[in-house]
């Protein structure tokens, strides 16, 4: 990760309830913390809540994460620290009750980590929906709930009415929402206090050297086929596997290159068995443009469904970077964009529309990049900043 700018904001102890894990692939959340941290702050990052069901599932990697938080934070970084939770009760987001009683145990944990940190007043800043019952028990100076998705939408063990309900509650007790799209704008302002939006970013110098035409392709490619239709980031169950599976059988010629990680959720059945289908699995960050450099187009082939309708896709971000051409299904967040990506409103168009994408440039890569330059992330942390410095001036 690059290091971001010196906010307006300093000397405060930051206490950061995430939905990833601190070796996730890094997005917003990471960023943020890190530099708040820089910014002359102290952070204590808390990992996403795990719960035994979970745990269980994905016991041969989470295995020693039953006793990890008995060790306390760990600094990984100057003014920054990492702390694991104990694993706590599962449906916690299919019921309020079992959701308290998991919070009235780990209220009690998070503030003896405070003290272990010698932190006061913090800034509560939280990304999860079921963390009500902590705005105001901490001590803290202010509460920030930034909502990254709309959790209403979300698969797994979850009930949409008991997770909007809790969501509703911590919307109303912090004293700033942040949202990341314009429907989340719409669907979460009702009750906040101050709210702001604050879309994703990409790191668009690190990733237009994907562009270079010095830098090598990545060794593990460099025999491969082409067409090389390209996807970045995590598969997860909101990715339409089904439509991807129809460009490469449609087009046994292609090569369809995914480069990240796949979620436990993520539906791999309809790409199982084809032989044109690569997975390099999770990549080093830095070398991620020697990946993508590979890509002859790249794809956002979201599930329509409440999910897509409420996020800010980082992937379009980083494609743009690029300079590469871009298609993608039909979602609000792409339509900003629609003067220099391909939008296909259905499968079928999908498929012919990355057919044109690789028949003939566009002649829009240069501006691409340049527009990706106008989402940075350095900008939108002095967005948030800006906001959060604004809530404390009000205070004061």
């Amino acid at each position: 990760m690059t290091h971001g700018p010196p906010g307006p904001i300093s000397g405060q102890d930051f206490i950061i309830l995430s939905t990833q894990d601190w070796d996730a692939l890094p997005t917003r959340k990471h960023r943020f913390a890190r530099w708040f941290a820089e910014s002359g702050n102290r952070v204590l990052y808390v990992e996403q809540q795990m719960h035994w069901a979970g745990w269980l599932v994905d016991i041969r990697q989470q295995f020693s994460r039953a006793w990890r938080w008995l060790r306390g934070p760990r600094e990984i970084a100057p003014n920054l620290w990492v702390f694991t939770l104990p694993i706590v009760l599962p449906f916690f987001q299919m019921s309020a009750a079992i959701n308290r009683v998991n919070n009235a145990f780990l209220l009690p944990v998070l503030r003896a980590q405070m003290r272990r940190l010698g932190f006061s007043e913090p800034i509560l800043w939280t990304y999860t929906p079921h963390s009500a019952d902590f705005v105001g028990r901490l001590g803290e100076r202010a509460a920030v709930y930034e909502c990254v998705d709309d959790f209403t939408s979300a698969r797994g063990l979850v009930d949409a009415r008991v997770i909007g309900r809790l969501e509703r509650r911590l919307i109303e007790a912090v004293d700033l929402l942040i949202v990341t799209a314009e429907a989340l704008y719409e669907s979460k302002r009702e009750g906040a206090k101050r709210v702001v939006l604050v879309p994703n970013g990409v790191e668009a110098d690190h990733l237009a050297r994907a562009a270079d035409p010095d830098l090598p392709v990545a060794g593990s490619l460099a025999g491969l086929k082409h067409p090389v239709i390209g996807f970045l980031g995590s598969l997860n169950y909101w990715i339409d596997t089904r439509l991807l599976a129809r460009l490469a059988r449609e087009h046994p010629e292609w090569t369809l290159l995914f480069v990240g990680p796949h979620d436990l959720l993520a539906d791999l059945a309809p790409l199982e068995g084809l032989p044109n289908v690569v997975m390099t699995g999770r990549v080093p960050y830095a070398d991620v443009p020697r990946y993508v450099k590979a890509f002859d187009v790249c794809v956002n082939p979201y599930v329509l469904d409440g999910v897509a309708e409420h996020c800010s896709p980082l992937k379009l971000y980083e494609y743009l970077a690029t300079g590469k051409p871009v298609v993608s299904v039909d979602m609000p967040e792409a339509r900003k964009f629609k003067d220099l990506i391909y939008i296909a409103h259905d499968g079928d168009e999908f498929v012919k529309l990355v057919e044109k994408a690789l028949a003939s440039d566009d002649g829009k890569a240069s501006r691409r990049m340049a527009e990706a330059r106008h989402h940075t992330w350095r900008s939108r942390f002095e967005e948030v900043s800006a906001a959060l410095a604004a809530v404390l001036q009000g205070k004061d």
